[in-house]
C-alpha cells in the first residue's frame, strides 16, 4: 500500500507541475496569454490553438506517466530498467501475434462499444449522464483537432503525440507498475490485470468507450505477465493507438471510405463470436510461447 500512496502522490505532484510548466511554457511559445491558452483548450479553433493544445498534451503525457514511472522506479529499485521489465529484447513472435490481437479483437470490441453507447442511466441520474456525454463529445471534438491533417509530416507529428509517446507513458504506469503494485497488494495476478485495466480505462475519462478501452487494458495486461517483458505491450499499444490515427487521416483525405470509428466492427453475430474466439486463441499463442508457468508467478517484482 505504502508503494501504491508513493506512486499515485509522484503522479499528482507531476501533473500539476506539468499543467502549470506546460500553461506557462505555453505562453511564451505561443505568444498567448493563459486565458488564451485556456480558451485554446476547450475550444481548439485554428492552427495556432492545435498547435498548443499538441504541445499541452506532449507536456502533460510526459508529466503524467514519464516521467512518475522512472522516480518511481528509481526510487524503489537499484535497477530502473530491470524494474520495468525494459532491460531484454522482446520476442518476435509475441510481438507480432500480440499487434495481431489488436485487429482481430476489433469486431467483438465494436460489439462492446455498442453496447456501452447506448447505455442509459436511471432518470434520477439524468443530469450526470448529460455530463456524461457533454465530456465524451468534447473528447471528440478534440480527438478530431488532433488528428486532422492532410500531409505525411503532419501524419508523423500525430503519430508521436497520440501512438508513441502515450504508448510508453502508460504502460510504464498501468502495465509496468501499476500491475504489480495491485498483485502484491491483492495476491490475484487475475484480479490485478483486471483493476488495472479498470483504472486506465477511467483515467481517459471518455464513459462511452469505458468497457472496450477495459478490454484493451486487459489484452495488454496479460500481454504483459505473460512475455515478462514491457516493450511487448508497448508496442501493441502503438499498434493500436497508430492504427486510428492512419484511418483517420485515410479516410479525411478521401483515400478510403470507411471512418475510423467503423474500421472492424460488423453486426453480423458470428464475426463478433468468432472476433472473440480467435483473439483468445491468438492470446493463448502468446501464452504458450512464452511459457506456460507465467500465471503461476505471483510474485511480479
Amino acid at each position: 500500500m505504502g508503494k501504491l500512496l508513493l506512486l499515485l502522490g509522484i503522479i499528482l505532484i507531476m501533473t500539476i507541475v506539468s499543467a502549470l510548466g506546460g500553461m506557462v511554457a505555453g505562453s511564451f511559445l505561443f505568444d498567448a496569454s493563459l486565458s488564451e491558452l485556456a480558451t485554446f483548450i476547450s475550444n481548439p479553433t485554428g492552427s495556432k490553438a492545435i498547435g498548443f493544445l499538441k504541445f499541452y498534451q506532449v507536456v502533460n503525457q510526459i508529466g503524467m506517466f514519464v516521467v512518475p514511472a522512472l522516480l518511481f522506479a528509481f526510487f524503489v529499485s537499484d535497477d530502473s530498467i530491470k524494474y520495468l521489465y525494459l532491460k531484454t529484447a522482446p520476442r518476435l513472435i509475441s510481438m507480432l501475434v500480440g499487434g495481431l490481437v489488436i485487429y482481430t479483437v476489433l469486431p467483438f470490441n465494436g460489439f462492446v462499444q455498442e453496447f456501452n453507447t447506448n447505455m442509459n442511466l436511471p432518470e434520477f441520474m439524468s443530469g450526470i449522464e448529460e455530463w456524461m456525454r457533454a465530456k465524451e463529445e468534447q473528447a471528440k471534438i478534440l480527438t478530431e483537432a488532433f488528428l486532422v491533417t492532410d500531409s505525411i509530416t503532419g501524419l508523423l507529428v500525430n503519430l508521436i503525440i497520440v501512438a508513441v509517446i502515450p504508448a510508453i507513458g502508460e504502460e510504464l504506469i498501468f502495465r509496468g507498475i501499476l500491475i504489480k503494485l495491485l498483485n502484491q497488494l491483492v495476491k490475484n495476478i487475475h484480479l490485478a490485470v483486471l483493476l488495472s485495466a479498470i483504472i486506465f480505462s477511467a483515467i481517459h475519462l471518455q464513459f462511452y468507450g469505458f468497457f472496450p478501452r477495459i478490454i484493451l487494458g486487459m489484452l495488454l495486461g496479460y500481454m504483459f505477465v505473460y512475455t515478462r517483458n514491457l516493450w511487448v505491450p508497448i508496442f501493441v499499444h502503438f499498434i493500436n493507438n497508430a492504427s486510428s490515427a492512419i484511418i483517420y487521416y485515410l479516410h479525411e483525405n478521401g483515400h478510403i471510405k470507411i471512418a475510423m470509428e467503423d474500421f472492424g466492427t460488423t453486426q453480423n453475430v458470428v464475426y463478433i463470436i468468432g472476433s472473440l474466439l480467435i483473439s483468445l486463441w491468438l492470446m493463448s499463442i502468446i501464452y504458450q510461447k512464452e511459457g506456460a508457468d507465467r500465471l503461476k508467478c505471483s510474485d511480479l517484482k
